[in-house]
C-alpha cells in the first residue's frame, strides 16, 4: 500500500492523537516565526542606529569655519566613520526655529551668536560609535561631545537577549514536539504488532515497515509548522499599524517578501524534517524488535 494513503489513515483513525502532535508543533514554529520576525525588527532598528549620525559634537562659540573644516577632515580619514557633516550656526539657527514655530517668545530669545556650530558623525557598526565619541573629544576646539550610548546600549541588550532566550525556547518546544511524536508513533506501531509480524513472515522490509509511518510524522510536522507559519503571518498584518506607530521614523516595514517567503519554505522543510526524524526514531525502534 501506498505509504502516504496508509499516513492518512492512521491519522484519520486516531484524529486525537493527531491534533496533539500537529498543536505542539504548531506552538514550537509559532514561537520560532514569531522570534525570527522580532531579531529582524531588532536588526533593522541596530541598522538604522549605525547609519544615523547617533554622535554630535558642538563647537566652542568661537570656533572659525577653518576649526570646522580641520575637524572635519580630520575624522573623514578614520576608515571606521561613514559620514560627517557639519551644522554652522545659521544651519542650527533654521533647524531651532523650524523645531520651535509655534512658539514665538523662544523665537525672538534665540539668536545665531548663542547657538554653537556641531558636526555629526555615523559609523559603520554600533561598536564604532565609542571610538567616534573618542576622537571628537579629543579635537581641541570640540566643547561637548552628544552620544545617545543609553539607548545603543539598550538595543544591542534586548537583541542579545532575545537571541538567546528565542533559541532556548524554541529548542525546548522542539524537544518537546519530537518526544511526543515519538511516543505517539510509538504507541502507534505497538498497535499494528500483529500486522507487522505479518508483513515480515511475506518479507517486508525495514523501510516498508516505517515508511507510513515516517510519512505520518512528516504530515504533522508540515502542517504544524504551516500553521504556526499562517497565524504568524496574519498576526503581524494585524498589528502592523501599532508596529508603525511605535517605531516611528525606523524603517522595520514592510518586511520584505523574501523573508516571508524563506520563513514559510525553511520552516515547513525543518517542521517536515522534524516530525519525520522523530517518526523514523519510533518505527525504527519499534521495527528492530
Amino acid at each position: 500500500m501506498n505509504p502516504l494513503s496508509t499516513a492518512l489513515v492512521n491519522i484519520r483513525r486516531s484524529p486525537y492523537q493527531a491534533l496533539a502532535s500537529v498543536l505542539l508543533i504548531f506552538v514550537t514554529f509559532l514561537m520560532a516565526y514569531s522570534f525570527t520576525y522580532l531579531l529582524f525588527g531588532a536588526n533593522t532598528v541596530l541598522r538604522y542606529f549605525e547609519t544615523r549620525p547617533q554622535i554630535i559634537g558642538f563647537f566652542q562659540l568661537d570656533a572659525t569655519t577653518e576649526d570646522l573644516a580641520a575637524a572635519e577632515n580630520s575624522l573623514k580619514l578614520k576608515p571606521y566613520i561613514t559620514e560627517t557633516k557639519v551644522v554652522s550656526k545659521e544651519e542650527a539657527l533654521a533647524l531651532y526655529k523650524a523645531e520651535n514655530q509655534d512658539d514665538p517668545l523662544l523665537l525672538e530669545l534665540v539668536t545665531a551668536d548663542i547657538l554653537p556650530p556641531s558636526i555629526e558623525v555615523s559609523g559603520n557598526t554600533i561598536q564604532d560609535l565609542a571610538v567616534i565619541k573618542s576622537d571628537l573629544e579629543d579635537i581641541a576646539t570640540i566643547d561637548e561631545v552628544v552620544y545617545q550610548e543609553d539607548i545603543i546600549q539598550l538595543v544591542t541588550e534586548w537583541t542579545s537577549t532575545l537571541r538567546i532566550s528565542g533559541l532556548i525556547i524554541v529548542s525546548m518546544l522542539a524537544l518537546i514536539s519530537f518526544l511526543t511524536i515519538t511516543v505517539i508513533i510509538m504507541m502507534k506501531a505497538t498497535s499494528k504488532k500483529t500486522s507487522v509480524k505479518i508483513m515480515r513472515l511475506l518479507g517486508a522490509t525495514n523501510w516498508f515497515v516505517k515508511a507510513p509511518f515516517v510519512v505520518e510524522g512528516m504530515l504533522y510536522g508540515l502542517m504544524g509548522s504551516l500553521l504556526g507559519w499562517l497565524v504568524t503571518y496574519g498576526l503581524l498584518l494585524y498589528l502592523s499599524p501599532n508596529i508603525s506607530d511605535f517605531v516611528g521614523d525606523i524603517p522595520v516595514l514592510p518586511i520584505p517578501a523574501i523573508l516571508h517567503l524563506t520563513l514559510a519554505t525553511s520552516g515547513t522543510f525543518l517542521g517536515s524534517i522534524l516530525g519525520g526524524l522523530a517518526a523514523s526514531s519510533a518505527a525504527g525502534s519499534f521495527a528492530k524488535r
